[in-house]
């Protein structure tokens, strides 16, 4: 998912709140103080973010209803909802400013304090976006683990997945009744016990 968020300079640290609320769901969000650097063209900047985005959140206040700027980003980005029906036009009200006419029809959200933020941005998100951010901090988890020890190692614990104790104990186990060997991972702390197929040769080793 991809964010634009218009707003006006006024409402700056709002918008910051926001954006960083959404980064950390996942979202690749286009924001003014991330993207556009000294020398930067800012109407060619703004022009890419509108157009490669999924969703166009405008944060409305008076100070924003006076804005030249948001004025140009709303325009244009509803000039490509025409054509595009998939983006997603998401005000934010700041304040009691009416919303242009053709804004006021689309879904949005009142904000009266900051905390509200991240629940806003997660229904921006949706569960799909919560889901997916779980997914890929588990990525990243296993590729700690994986860099951590070698491709042969058999045990690729770091953490008891119950308590998140280090202290974990691995045991080579041989069931009979399949003719093969498992490792068992135990707590020592919680006893929590996770089995798993030898993938290489049986070692006993302590991690703590």
């Amino acid at each position: 998912m991809k964010a634009f968020i218009s707003h006006n300079s006024v409402d700056k640290e709002t918008a910051r709140l926001l954006a960083v609320q959404l980064v950390e769901l996942g979202v690749n969000v286009w924001f003014d103080e991330w993207h556009l650097r000294p020398g930067d063209s800012i109407t060619g900047g703004i022009e890419s973010g509108i157009v490669d985005c999924d969703a166009f959140i405008l944060l409305w206040s008076a100070d924003a209803q006076q804005s030249k700027w948001v004025g140009t980003e709303l325009r244009a980005a509803l000039r490509r909802r025409v054509d595009d029906e998939s983006l997603r036009v998401i005000p934010v009200m700041l304040d009691h400013t009416p919303l242009p006419a053709l804004v006021a029809d689309y879904r949005g959200f009142n904000l009266t304090k900051h905390s509200d933020l991240g629940r806003i941005a997660t229904q921006i998100v949706g569960e799909d976006g919560t889901l997916s951010t779980a997914q890929r901090l588990q990525t990243r988890l296993l590729e700690l683990i994986a860099n951590e020890f070698p491709g042969d190692d058999a045990i690729r614990s770091l953490l008891c997945s119950r308590c998140g104790s280090d202290t974990l104990i691995a045991k080579v186990a041989h069931d009979r009744r399949f003719d093969e060997t498992t490792y068992e991972i135990v707590c020592e702390k919680c006893g929590c016990t996770c089995r798993s197929k030898a993938l290489g040769p049986p070692v006993k080793r302590k991690r703590g």
